[in-house]
Formats: structure tokens, C-alpha cells, sequence
């Protein structure tokens, strides 16, 4: 049977030749395709598009800061690019002209969210403001929302009382620690989730119930763990790796599970309270109110988009993007501080112009203390705790700037290249509240390259109380002390520690209080 070898030989030759030539063939219609799918559409890496995984292999995954993982498709295709991510046409705009077309000029053929799972996974089924797709649902929780806030935020002593009492402990965190090296980031975080429980679930809900500590925890765990977080997105851009053997799959819906029953253990206990001839003493009591008005306008299928997992979804929403934007914002704005204490100095002669020893600082003196808003406004540029505007997608065919964009395309509103392209700031890496400033040293609010909280019909519709509980921490905090680095050591590294959202590496300061 020897001479039957060179056969066999010849026969797993052909077998490997006809696999390559498979191989062979199926790249040069992945590439074709690609050409064709991507007809018109922005410039970006269309030879090394794979199957399956697209043009993932493109970023750069040597960077440790996931800021400059995109940084050599910019230089090599522009400030807009289009890329294959995973299922998903991606669209990159970083250029201030696209972004403000994607976010206001055409504002309504990007007002889509991805079918992401952790989107669709985290919120019900995609109820929520953040990441639900316009539509009636969207429009009328949107209204019910600011409605509900404007009514809360109105009641100036109540907000100012409730952000007062958490100030105040911390302030006394400080005093006890004074001159001594600390870390201050779970200090902040605990005082303003209390003040965030506060705002939106009134007294039945703080740092002294049972449940607080896992909730807060399940939550910070939810946006920071690195690696959970890339399996995540994993799955959000490879739908089939819900097959795959990764435990993140499991640990988000058991932490989804927990939390949503929480928040539904704390709406049922609203509801029985409730009164509807009382002040609203909480966010969750002014949105009930809200929805009983339109519940009374007995509107088509509205008792059908007034269902509470709509609500549980705005009370998850307020609590951690209240919770985790302004911790992060206050742990840089002692961070660049500390680096630059001529400004800290600059803030100090104006709250001892202003208001004085005798008081604390109120909202009214807000217009007063212009160096303190400008360095807010400083702190969320420089900072940015959210990088990226969350992922739009389109609802339809449209163009952005000249290029083609089809239906179903996720869009990158890259708001951090934004905030730091030397086009549209002086020394844009350096951090100077001054640019926030007129001449006259009034606070300049028309500064269209500013998106901290993005723009058009996606802004933050929290926007109002974020900048009102970062101005009373902050000056409550600089009118007391005077924030300082460890001694005989550098001050704080301004590196970050990049996730879902952008925090300062941890550090040490000290609190120095003024006389």
C-alpha cells in the first residue's frame, strides 16, 4: 500500500489549498463589501478590515490611557473617520464643526442609542433618558423630568440644607486631619452620595441604611472595574459573546437585579407617603407629582409610557450620574489646585471679599464669585470625567460634514478632543479658569467649545444641579482651607485613571485651614 502515500499526500495538499483559497476568498469579499458598504462615507482603515472583528486591531492598545488609543487614526485619517467596530459601522467626529453638526445642527438623525447590551441590560429594556432612543417614551419622561427638577431646584433653602449638612462633615473630615497627609476621594464620594440619596429619595435613603453601603458599592463597581467593564463592551459591539464562559454577563444582572430592587423598595415606600398637597421635598416626589398631571391629561397610551420601570430608570440615573460626575469633578478640582496655587489663592481673596468669615457661601453669592465658576468650568474641560459624549446612532440616512452616514451607524462624539484642540483653546493642556473670564472678569457662558455636559436635544438634563452641587462643595471647602500637597513630595499627578469615566490617580494632600 506504499505507493498509495504520495495520494495521501496530494490529497491533504489540496484539502490545505482549497482551505487558503477559501480563506483567500472570503477576505476579498469581506474587503469588496466593505468598499461597497462603506461608499461615501468618512475616511479610515478599510484595508484592514477583518471579518467578524472589523477594525478593532486598529486602535492602539499599547497606550495605557485609553484617551490616545485612537490618537494614530486621527493623524493618519482626520478629526472624522469611519471604521468597522465589531457589528457596527462606527462613526469617530472630533473636529468642533462635526461635533456641533452631530450634537445640534442635525441633531434629530443622531438622537439614537445603540442597541448595546449593556444598554437594553442595565435599564429595563432601554427606559431611561440616557440611553433610549428618541421617541414619544423619550420626549414625555424628558418633560416630565426637567419639569420635576425646575420644581425641586426652586426651593433654594431646602437644596442648599441638604448639601449643607454632608459639607459640614466633611469639612470637619478636614479639620480633623489637618496638616497630616490623607486621601480625601472616599470621603467626598460618601458625602455626595448622601447628598444625591438626599436630593432624590429625600430622608429614607442615606448612608445610614442598611442597604447604602452595597448599593453605593454595586454601582462604583458597575463603572470602574476595568476589566468587567471590557468584557461588557465585548458583548456590546460581538453580540455572540453572550455564549462565551465570561462571568461579567452574570455579575451585571445580578447587580442589575439588586439595585432596581432597591430603587423599587424606595418608589413603593414614596408612593405610600405621597402627598400631593405638599411641597415637593425630594426629586422622586416631584416627578410623581409631574406624572400625576400628565396621568389627569388622559393622553393616548399614556398610562402605557408612564410605567414605573420608566421612573426606577430616571431615579438610577440621577443617583449615579449625580453621584460619580461630581465626586470625580471635586477630586480633580483638588488635584489641579493643589498644581496650581495661584488660582486657590486668586479663589480665597475673592470668598473673603464676597462673604467674608463670619457666613458660609451661599447660591445667591453665585454671580459674586466668578473665579469659582470659571474653575468649575476648568475643572470639567481639563477633567473630563466623561470623554466621550455617549454613543449616538442614526435614525436615518444623513451626511456630516460632506460624508455620507447611513442608518444604523454609531457616531463618537469625541468631546475631550474638543476640549483640548489647540484651535479652540490657548495651551489647551494647561490648566487656566481665566479663559472662562472677560476682560472685566465677569464669567464668560458663551464659549460654544465648552460640552461638558454635551449639547442639543441629548443635553444633560442634569446639567443645572451638577454645577450647583459642585459650587457649593467647593466653595465651602476653599473658604475654610487651603489645600496643599504632601510635604517634601511632588503634588499630585494629573494622570488619570481611564474607565467609563476619567478620576485622578490616587493621591495624597493636605488640608491647611484658614484663618
Amino acid at each position: 500500500m506504499a505507493y498509495l502515500a504520495p495520494l495521501s499526500s496530494l490529497s491533504q495538499l489540496l484539502t490545505l489549498s482549497n482551505v487558503f483559497l477559501f480563506v483567500l476568498f472570503a477576505l476579498l469579499v469581506n474587503f469588496v463589501w466593505g468598499l461597497y458598504e462603506f461608499r461615501g462615507m468618512p475616511p479610515g482603515p478599510r484595508y484592514t478590515r477583518l471579518p467578524v472583528i472589523g477594525n478593532f486591531l486598529n486602535f492602539d492598545y499599547r497606550e495605557e490611557d485609553v484617551r490616545n488609543m485612537t490618537k494614530s487614526l486621527y493623524k493618519n485619517y482626520g478629526r472624522v473617520f469611519a471604521l468597522q467596530a465589531g457589528s457596527f459601522k462606527t462613526v469617530f467626529a472630533a473636529s468642533p464643526k462635526a461635533v456641533k453638526e452631530v450634537l445640534v445642527t442635525r441633531s434629530g438623525d443622531y438622537a439614537g442609542r445603540p442597541p448595546f447590551y449593556s444598554f437594553l441590560e442595565g435599564t429595563l429594556g432601554g427606559k431611561d433618558l440616557i440611553v433610549s432612543n428618541d421617541g414619544p417614551a423619550w420626549k414625555l419622561h424628558r418633560k416630565l423630568f426637567t419639569s420635576a427638577l425646575r420644581r425641586y431646584l426652586s426651593d433654594t433653602p431646602l437644596l442648599e440644607s441638604r448639601i449643607a449638612d454632608q459639607t459640614t462633615k466633611l469639612l470637619k473630615y478636614f479639620k480633623d486631619r489637618q496638616h497630616l497627609p490623607f486621601d480625601p476621594s472616599d470621603q467626598l464620594r460618601s458625602c455626595v452620595a448622601d447628598v444625591i440619596c438626599g436630593i432624590t429619595f429625600g430622608d429614607m435613603f442615606n448612608s445610614s441604611h442598611p442597604e447604602f453601603d452595597r448599593f453605593l458599592g454595586d454601582h462604583v463597581f458597575l463603572i470602574e472595574d476595568a476589566e468587567h467593564n471590557a468584557q461588557i463592551a465585548l458583548l456590546d459591539f460581538f453580540p455572540i459573546a453572550q455564549y462565551l464562559p465570561f462571568k461579567a454577563y452574570k455579575i451585571t444582572r445580578e447587580k442589575d437585579e439588586y439595585i432596581f430592587g432597591v430603587l423599587r423598595m424606595l418608589l413603593d415606600q414614596g408612593k405610600k407617603t405621597y402627598d400631593d398637597t405638599q411641597p415637593a421635598r425630594d426629586l422622586m416626589t416631584a416627578i410623581l407629582q409631574e406624572r400625576l398631571k400628565a396621568d389627569a391629561e388622559n393622553e393616548e397610551q399614556k398610562q402605557v409610557l408612564l410605567a414605573d420601570e420608566y421612573l426606577l430608570n430616571q431615579l438610577g440615573d440621577m443617583f449615579i450620574a449625580g453621584y460619580e460626575t461630581t465626586s470625580t469633578s471635586l477630586r480633580w478640582a483638588i488635584t489641579f489646585l493643589v498644581n496650581y496655587p495661584e488660582y486657590q489663592e486668586e479663589i480665597h481673596q475673592q470668598l473673603d471679599q464676597v462673604v467674608g468669615p463670619d457666613r458660609m457661601p451661599t447660591l445667591a453669592d453665585r454671580p459674586q464669585l466668578a473665579i469659582i465658576q470659571a474653575t468649575i468650568m476648568e475643572v470639567l474641560r481639563l477633567g473630563n470625567v466623561v470623554p466621550n459624549a455617549i454613543p449616538h446612532y442614526t435614525l436615518k440616512d444623513t451626511w456630516l460634514c460632506g460624508y455620507r452616514v447611513p442608518k444604523d451607524t454609531i457616531v463618537i462624539v469625541d468631546t475631550m478632543a474638543v476640549h483640548l484642540d489647540p484651535t479652540c483653546w490657548e495651551n489647551p493642556t494647561r490648566f487656566d479658569p481665566h479663559r472662562h473670564l472677560t476682560e472685566k472678569g465677569e464669567l464668560n457662558t458663551s464659549q460654544g467649545n465648552f460640552l461638558p455636559f454635551s449639547a442639543g436635544r441629548r443635553v444633560c438634563a442634569g446639567e443645572s444641579l451638577a454645577k450647583v452641587e459642585l459650587f457649593l462643595f467647593l466653595s465651602w471647602m476653599l473658604h475654610k482651607f487651603r489645600f496643599v500637597g504632601e510635604e517634601g513630595k511632588p503634588p499630585p499627578t494629573m494622570e488619570v485613571n481611564a474607565g467609563f469615566t476619567q478620576s485622578p490617580k490616587k493621591y495624597k494632600i493636605r488640608a491647611i485651614e484658614r484663618n
